[in-house]
């Protein structure tokens, strides 16, 4: 059985006759070879499930990163049906005409609605809504929701609490609220409290009944107002494009044999781009990307295409180039800005780039443990602390957020011994910078006593202890106040005095030599004086805009 069921795959291929048509809504869309009816009725089922599970979570509008393309055989598909993988550029999926989605395929739709649109949830709760939904069952705009799985092995415990939060008549309607508090708080307590205003021991109890007693209803979820017949435009397909999604979907599944036979029969940057995913999973990288940059010369419109043509460049300039057009061509996918973080050399830019690449997958805990060792090695703690937050968030169960915490531990105190460093290094930078400019001052202070001394002294005569009176120098104008500041300008100097009503007098120095100093030194340091001192300047009213002043000293005494 094992064997035909292989021929059987290997023998499916496209009807040459086979008469396809496309019908898109929202993430979706349906590739059909099978007529128009059972593409509405499987577009029809995809956007009521979307809307059903939307409700549930308290979201609206669900978004997918890439493309659901779901493609409908006459006959038996030439893959496993009701599969969703990645293909090319699309979440790939087959299924037979006539056939609803299986409860495999609404486990995997269920979950990429989930990851994609959500932060990360408690494990139990993300498996119970997952298993949930893939029994739904959708007729028209009926969404019924509750059936059990038909193996009792399915109908586990977390398939059980999120049956009786949802479906049961006492919490139904509200999951939406404990969900959107989890989404920002992993806190149970509140969560449930604020949803059911119970504890999560009292609903674990009241579990323990519920699956004791085996009761388990359905109920009823609003539908999207959807008529298939008018609300979904029909085009027609091109041969190509049919045999392109085919190949897609042989791609996806890991057929690689058969993918290479139907894109090697197609032209274009989308069958370049099959080829090269092929050649790259054989690690045949130079004919990868040899058949990457043909796509690319064809004006491909594939993200992927030109971030996978990115990593295989030589040229970092033209790597970073490729991924940004990737990210141009996409922007919900946060792979290209990680990848960006590879290519820059600047630290705050690979921070960035890192910050973009979470803020789009948040629940990506790679993406958030490289931003953090990135802001660490940049010794930028208070993003790296955040980052390990985020990974905790994104963790997927216990084990791996225990695995963060202790990293985000060692990384704590790797700040903390940053921080005692920092702060000795600034200390030390400080005191070396008051010690420059006191021995600078000291230079100065030197330097106008020197000048002062041989404008004085030109001969270097020792210079008589006489005091030089104020009566015997001459001066027609006088103030008075508390001398704050002394200004060595070159050859002369400038006095700064504060009078009893505030206001600041200034007065020039224009020969030291000729001044009569009393009660005080016959120098005075440059600068602010400390201690202020109170004088009585005498001075020849002589006043000089350019220096700011009133008139030239003749003496000076100290009081």
């Amino acid at each position: 059985m094992r064997f035909l069921f292989l021929a059987l795959l290997v023998s499916i291929s496209l009807a040459a006759d086979d008469r396809w048509i496309l019908l898109r809504s929202g993430p979706f869309e349906v590739y059909s070879a099978a007529g128009e009816k059972p593409a509405r009725e499987r577009l029809n089922e995809l956007e009521q499930f979307r809307e059903g599970f939307g409700n549930t979570i308290g979201k609206k509008d669900l978004k997918l990163v890439w493309p659901l393309r779901v493609l409908l055989y006459k006959k038996q598909t030439p893959v496993p049906g009701g599969q969703i993988t990645m293909g090319r550029e699309a979440y790939m999926a087959a299924l037979s005409e006539n056939s609803a989605m299986p409860p495999e395929m609404q486990k995997q739709l269920a979950r990429l609605l989930l990851d994609e649109n959500t932060n990360r949830l408690p494990e139990a709760i993300e498996n119970g809504l997952v298993a949930l939904f893939s029994t739904t069952d959708i007729a028209g705009t009926h969404i019924t929701l509750g059936t059990p799985p038909s193996s009792p092995t399915e109908r586990t415990r977390d398939w059980a609490r999120m049956h009786l939060l949802t479906v049961n008549e006492a919490y139904s309607g509200r999951t939406r609220v404990m969900i959107s508090n989890l989404e920002q708080s992993p806190d149970m307590d509140a969560a449930d409290h604020n949803a059911f205003e119970k504890t999560p021991a009292q609903i674990e109890k009241q579990l323990d009944e519920y699956m004791k007693a085996g009761n388990y209803g359905t109920t009823m979820l609003s539908g999207r107002a959807l008529n298939p017949m008018r609300d979904f435009r029909v085009q027609p397909l091109e041969t190509d494009a049919s045999r392109l999604a085919h190949a897609d979907v042989l791609l996806a599944a890991g057929q690689l044999p058969q993918a290479r036979t139907e894109y090697t029969a197609l032209h274009g940057p989308e069958a370049a781009e099959g080829l090269g995913l092929i050649a790259l999973k054989e690690d045949k990288k130079t004919e990868a990307r040899q058949l990457f940059a043909s796509g690319v010369e064809s004006a491909s419109k594939s993200a992927r295409l030109w971030l996978n043509l990115a990593l295989l460049e030589s040229d970092a300039a033209k790597s970073r180039g490729d991924l940004h057009k990737a990210a141009e061509l996409n922007a919900n996918w946060g792979e290209p800005w990680r990848q960006l973080a590879n290519f820059d050399s600047n630290p705050a830019q690979k921070i960035d780039d890192l910050k973009k690449a979470t803020a789009l997958d948040r629940r990506n805990v790679d993406y958030w443990q490289e931003l953090a060792r990135v802001a660490t090695a940049a010794n930028q703690f208070g993003d790296a602390a955040k980052a390990w937050s985020g990974a905790e968030r994104a963790a997927a169960n216990d084990q791996e957020r225990e695995r963060i915490r202790a990293a985000r531990l060692g990384i704590e105190q790797q700040r903390a011994d940053f921080a005692a460093a920092e702060k000795k290094r600034l200390a030390e930078e400080q005191a070396r910078e008051l010690e420059r400019v006191r021995q600078q001052g000291l230079a100065e202070i030197h330097a106008a006593e020197d000048a002062a001394r041989k404008k004085m002294n030109p001969d270097g005569k020792p210079i008589p202890n006489a005091t030089i009176w104020m009566d015997e120098l001459n001066g027609n104008a006088k103030v008075e106040g508390a001398l704050q500041r002394f200004d060595c300008l070159g050859k002369l100097s400038r006095l700064a005095i504060r009078t009893d009503d505030g206001k600041v007098t200034q007065v020039a120095v224009r020969d030291p030599g000729q001044i009569g100093i009393s009660n005080g030194e016959k120098m005075m340091a440059c600068g602010i004086q400390k201690p202020v001192r109170r004088v009585q300047v005498q001075y020849i009213a002589r006043p000089d805009k350019r220096l700011g002043t009133v008139g030239d000293a003749t003496t000076i005494e100290f009081r």
